[in-house]
């Protein structure tokens, strides 16, 4: 079965918003879903545990709000250079 290629995004808010929605469904996802999941996990799994933590971090101490600037540009600049968000 071939790999399932990710939508593209309009922005990096999209993409991340659509990859919380599906993490929060879990069990009720289809199996299509489950595909596209595991392809936007991949893509994000380029990213350090570290900045992966950043990403998910609500903190608003301007240290914490860096990291998660500087993890949301690093992925930006994966996702546009695989073409799954738009440049």
């Amino acid at each position: 079965m071939a790999a399932m290629k990710p939508p593209p995004y309009s922005s990096l808010a999209a993409f991340l918003a659509h990859y919380r929605a599906l993490a929060s469904s879990g069990a009720s996802r289809t199996a299509d879903e489950d595909r596209l999941f595991a392809e936007l996990s991949a893509a994000i799994a380029i990213l350090s545990a570290e900045q992966r933590a950043a990403l998910d971090s609500s903190d608003s101490i301007a240290s914490a709000r860096r990291s998660r600037e500087r993890a949301e540009l690093h992925l930006r600049r994966e996702l546009v250079a695989r073409g799954i968000v738009s440049g």
